[in-house]
């Protein structure tokens, strides 16, 4: 008898659970607003809410806590603009924005946000042999890596096995000009992956570490605001391309200094080649995007374990760009409408 009323007690607690699932998140709630984790409060009115969308009190709870998350948000949004690190200030403000929409701040921060897509194509040529240049890994990831605005901060770029293409995004705030003009190749190699560890490590192949930009001097014109399709603009004739036609092995310590020059930007280079710009900057202010296109790169090994040689192929089929515009989430950057830029070698 006593063992079925302890089944019975248990079953009859189960049930009110049950019933009660929306209670037990409204309360849950209450237990996270009183200790000030109001974003996370507001998820368990929302659940309460969405399940007894009748009950007031689960509506008013949703809707307060809706206000203090946002602004909770905001202020942890200003703190990390004021640390520079504009990735996590960016997800509290998407957050926010999903929140309330219509805030005017929000609003206000919304357009201070612009989105860059580094993208192109990376082909391996003149193997000898890979086999004894890597050591046996679970995971074996092929990388190009870019120099950002931030010093101190890398984008990696996956390049796809099939389609040699790549394509990786940024976020920049409130960003002057000639701010665009610091992304530029990092290094090129492999990622290696322990899966039993999680841990990896970057083998690289090329490396040019971190060119310096110089000096910048001069503006771009802009061609106007029609929206433009960037595979209807591709100048074969100003791609300044006849230097960097032949490998060539990439050095550290590179410097050079730009020529904005209205439709395009001219290269002071150290080396004498630009491969490691972009080839083409798309400009798109108006719906704040930015394409940085760094067009068809070649690495060459011709002597086992010899060092790899680089280049950049320009050729007037453009074909990578078909392979990048069947990943819909990015077809936004293939238009623009200020101007496409070049860049290319010149005083």
């Amino acid at each position: 008898m006593k063992r079925f009323r302890i089944v019975l007690s248990i079953v009859c607690s189960l049930a009110t659970l049950t019933l009660s699932g929306c209670n037990y998140n409204y309360h849950r709630g209450l237990e996270l607003e009183k200790l000030g984790r109001y974003e996370e409060a507001n998820i368990e009115y929302k659940r309460a809410h969405t399940s007894s969308p009748g009950d007031d009190n689960y509506k008013e709870a949703y809707l307060r806590t809706t206000v203090k998350t946002t602004e909770d948000l905001l202020e942890r949004y200003d703190i990390y603009v004021g640390e520079k690190k504009y990735p996590m200030a960016f997800q509290r403000l998407e957050k926010a924005n999903t929140l309330t929409p219509d805030h005017p701040r929000v609003q206000e921060e919304m357009k201070k946000w612009y989105r860059v897509l580094l993208a192109g194509k990376l082909e391996l040529t003149e193997i000898k042999s890979l086999a004894n240049q890597i050591p046996l890994t679970d995971q074996i990831v092929l990388e190009i890596r870019f120099n950002t605005p931030n010093i101190t901060r890398q984008l990696a770029a996956t390049i796809d096995y099939q389609t040699m293409i790549f394509s990786v995004e940024d976020i920049l705030y409130d960003p002057p000009q000639n701010l665009l003009m610091l992304y530029s190749v990092n290094s090129v190699g492999v990622k290696l992956v322990n899966n039993t560890t999680r841990r990896s490590q970057f083998k690289r192949f090329v490396d040019f570490k971190v060119p310096v930009l110089v000096d910048v001097q001069g503006e771009m014109k802009s061609n106007g605001q029609e929206l433009t399709p960037v595979q209807d603009f591709y100048p074969m004739d100003r791609l300044d391309f006849h230097l960097d036609n032949q490998f060539w092995f990439p050095t550290r310590g590179i410097r050079y200094s730009l020529k904005l020059d209205g439709d395009v930007i001219r290269v002071n280079s150290s080396i004498n080649h630009i491969d490691f710009l972009p080839q083409i900057i798309y400009f798109n202010k108006t719906d704040k995007r930015y394409f940085l296109d760094f067009g068809h790169l070649q690495l060459a090994q011709k002597k086992i374990g010899g060092m790899w040689s680089f280049r950049r192929k320009v050729t007037p089929g453009r074909e990578y760009l078909a392979d990048l515009r069947k990943n819909l989430i990015l077809n936004p950057y293939f238009y623009f409408r200020e101007g496409g830029y070049p860049f290319i070698l010149g005083d």
